[in-house]
């Protein structure tokens, strides 16, 4: 019996894990999204997509059946081929071909197959057509003319082109040690060079190869010496010349005269407080020699507090009753913690006596211990769970600690940018401002012949560059010495004095 299948089931689709990339790139049917690609290739290849095109470049108007003469547009279009030579064979040669000259040259239509070479009418150029290396511009034209005429720029394009030279030169020069060398090491072998070599055939260890090769390359020079990432970094913000104040000019205006005078006698008056504090602390801490202590000052002073002549007399005429109570109450039998005293005998015990506890007591002192942690952790978790009910606030609270930190951190940038502006501290000196030079009113010169500077140059410029931290603040070296010196006369002077001597007592 022969069962007819009407039905064709599908094949069971086969099943794969899709927790991989390599099973998304080798599992995953691409078909219809490479179908939609080659008909777009198709359709830019044909001129672009049909909804993109003009209704002019896909109809036209027929004009005829084409017979009559071609259009100028249709002409130009049509290239053809022009045949200038014909193959013409020379009678009683063994099949020789020579080529003659056609008195008509015949012309024959483009081939077809070749229609697409110059791409289609009306689609997009697949790139932008660069120009030629030899082409210029109008513009490009003119500005060469002009440079051409004018002699800096010659100069320069000369230098440039010197320096190019130089520079190919010193690339495609070799050192000598490379041209007589014989090329006999591997240079891409580990420990090719001679050091590390060396090294090794003296027996040193693998450790230190490393950094002596690393050492003979930098002191040979074969090796850039690595430079710190702060050496091209400005030290200051500061101006290498500072322009002088409006002042300070020889025929200066009254107003900046004055601010500069202001200026001038602020920081005088600085420099005053400074030693003022300096003579509190050691001067004027002691007293003068009028308002020295005395011998009897010192006396009253050391004397402060104690009993004096007439309170002694008092105290010994006390009557002598207090003292024989005083007596009977040290008699009396005292009682205290953990003490009894009586007449006859004495006994302590360092101790209290304490009873010891029955089962039924440390149950219950277990139970409410037991009951209080209980309670403290419900308390607990009842103060956690409220806390849900606080989200806002603390939402509050963290905003309001983030406008904090971000205010903190602007006024830490602000504060170090006003510090690139300002000396540092590069010694166990501080900077200290020089002078500022500036004349009285009736100092101030009538005319430029008798202006006198005010300020040395050099001092000047050695406190720039201290003030733009270049060089640290510092004081003239004193010479100091550790031991006294000796003095000793010579013997022929030593002879010459005592005879002077001996000449002044005989006159």
């Amino acid at each position: 019996m022969v069962k007819v299948v009407d039905q064709v089931t599908e094949p069971k689709r086969k099943r794969f894990n899709k927790n991989k990339k390599k099973a998304w790139r080798k599992k995953a049917d691409i078909t219809e999204v490479e179908e939609r690609l080659e008909e777009q290739r198709r359709e830019e290849r044909y001129g672009g997509p049909l909804e993109e095109r003009k209704d002019s470049e896909m109809m036209f108007v027929d004009l005829g059946d084409g017979e009559g003469e071609a259009s100028q547009a249709d002409q130009e279009n049509e290239a053809e081929f022009t045949l200038e030579y014909t193959v013409d064979e020379v009678p009683g040669s063994a099949g020789e071909v020579k080529l003659k000259p056609r008195k008509v040259k015949l012309k024959t239509p483009k081939l077809k197959s070749h229609q697409f070479i110059n791409g289609l009418p009306g689609a997009k150029p697949p790139h932008k057509p660069r120009k030629k290396q030899g082409t210029l511009t109008v513009a490009m034209k003119k500005k060469k003319e002009l440079q051409s005429k004018d002699p800096k720029q010659i100069k320069k394009r000369k230098e440039a082109v010197k320096q190019m030279l130089g520079d190919l030169q010193r690339k495609t020069k070799r050192p000598k040690s490379v041209i007589s060398s014989k090329y006999t090491t591997d240079l891409w072998e580990e420990g090719a060079d001679e050091v590390t070599q060396e090294c090794k055939k003296k027996g040193l260890e693998e450790s230190f190869i490393g950094s002596i090769s690393d050492y003979y390359r930098r002191q040979r020079r074969m090796k850039p010496i690595k430079v710190p990432k702060i050496r091209h970094v400005p030290t200051s913000k500061l101006d290498p010349v500072s322009i002088p104040h409006a002042g300070a000019s020889y025929n200066p205006s009254h107003q900046s005269h004055q601010k500069l005078l202001l200026r001038a006698v602020k920081q005088e008056e600085k420099r005053l407080k400074k030693i003022r504090k300096i003579e509190k602390a050691t001067i004027k801490m002691f007293p003068t020699i009028d308002k020295a202590p005395t011998a009897k000052s010192w006396l009253t002073e050391m004397s402060e507090g104690l009993p004096k002549a007439y309170e002694e007399e008092e105290e010994t005429e006390e009557p002598a009753e207090d003292c024989e109570e005083q007596e009977n109450e040290e008699t009396l039998p005292l009682q205290q913690n953990g003490e009894q005293v009586s007449n006859d005998s004495v006994t302590v015990s360092s101790k209290p006596i304490t009873e010891r506890k029955t089962k039924k007591v440390r149950r219950k002192e277990k139970r409410q211990k037991l009951q209080k942690l209980k309670k403290l952790k419900e308390k607990e978790d009842r103060i956690r769970s409220s806390n849900i009910y606080k989200l806002k606030t603390y939402q509050k609270e963290i905003a309001s600690e983030e406008m904090e930190e971000q205010k903190r951190s602007a006024s830490r940038r602000a504060h170090k940018e006003q510090l690139k502006f300002m000396p540092r501290r590069l010694a166990n000196m501080k900077f200290e401002e020089e002078e500022i030079p500036v004349n009285l009113g009736d100092e101030l010169a009538d005319s430029l012949r008798t202006v006198v500077p005010a300020v040395e140059l050099l001092e000047e410029r050695f406190k720039n560059m201290q003030r733009r931290n270049l060089l640290e603040p510092r004081l003239k070296h004193k010479l100091k010495r550790k031991y006294k010196p000796k003095v000793v006369l010579k013997r022929g002077h030593r002879e010459e004095l005592a005879k002077m001597e001996k000449m002044e007592f005989s006159d």
